[in-house]
């Protein structure tokens, strides 16, 4: 009777290139360390990069109002299409903003689960900023309304006035998107919430807060997976020095390999380049809890012009 022979795996660490260069061992131990590290720096890239798209799509709200406020300044052009094209482009800044939070939003606990951290402590921050902020809870509101049934912005109030009040010498355009609670009541709108609402809801300002709502909740990510992420990027740093001291010279194609009776099951690619990515965009994006209280203006200070 012939006995079966159980099939014999085996780990190394080898770059996936035509020349040849050392094979080191693995354990499985180190195996599933680097397939780990691998995973949660995988994770915390995926929370950069949705952290910088919620950004990018913030920018652009606020340029196409400015934008807008600019070629009033000097057309001034107050037709009906004027104003229904102007409506038209920042709702669907808005509709890419609020699409870009709720990303963030749906996504980053299960990042956190596969780094490893506290998910519990993220929740708290991002229940903090609901009930604390009108506004954040608005928006979030508003993006389930928008998801299913209408539109965010409603109407743009725009034109200029002369400052000072009693002695003007300068005339300031500004241009302020809303939300009509008339336009929302008999929707799917949050009660809830409809119930808080004023008349109408200036757009610019509550998109601020419901950001730096989320900002604060990235800056708590961000500190809790900070360690799981040091250790994941120091572990792969090591391999692909260990390989490099042995070829005598760094290749580009390292893994760590699983192989059973010579048959590779499993590859798991070492490099990391999309992890400075990462690092660059974490320099890049400081969290902006205060976003509410930032405006821009082009107005020096004490400046007016007789």
């Amino acid at each position: 009777m012939n006995q079966m022979v159980e099939p014999k795996r085996t780990y190394s660490l080898h770059a996936l290139v035509l020349d040849r260069n050392p094979e080191l061992p693995l354990d499985e131990k180190e195996f599933n360390d680097l397939k780990q590290a691998k995973v949660r720096l995988n994770a915390a890239l995926a929370l950069e990069e949705n952290y910088d798209l919620l950004l990018g799509n913030y920018r652009e709200l606020e340029l196409e109002a400015i934008s807008a406020a600019v070629t009033d300044m000097t057309s001034m052009t107050h037709e009906y299409e004027d104003f229904f094209e102007i409506r038209t482009a920042i709702n669907r800044r808005f509709v890419n903003l609020l699409s870009a939070t709720r990303m963030y939003l749906d996504q980053y606990p299960q990042s956190l689960k596969k780094i490893g951290a506290n998910l519990e402590a993220a929740k708290e921050a991002c229940s903090k900023a609901y009930d604390n902020f009108f506004e954040y809870r608005f928006m979030e509101a508003l993006r389930n309304h928008v998801q299913h049934e209408g539109l965010a912005v409603h109407g743009v109030t725009m034109g200029g006035r002369w400052l000072p009040p009693h002695e003007p010498k300068q005339l300031q355009f500004s241009i302020v998107p809303y939300a009509s609670k008339a336009a929302l009541e008999g929707s799917d709108f949050k009660k809830m919430v409809l119930i808080e609402c004023p008349d109408k809801v200036s757009l610019i300002p509550a998109a601020r807060i419901h950001v730096g709502g989320i900002s604060s909740v990235h800056k708590k990510v961000r500190d809790l997976i900070a360690p799981f992420v040091s250790e994941a990027r120091h572990l792969v740093e090591v391999a692909i020095a260990r390989h490099e001291a042995e070829a005598k010279k760094r290749y580009s194609g390292i893994a760590a390999i699983a192989t059973e009776d010579g048959v590779v099951l499993e590859k798991v690619p070492l490099f990391l380049e999309w992890d400075d990515v990462r690092q660059k965009l974490l320099n890049r994006n400081h969290p902006v809890e205060n976003l509410a209280k930032r405006f821009v203006t082009t107005q020096a200070e004490g400046a007016v012009n007789s």
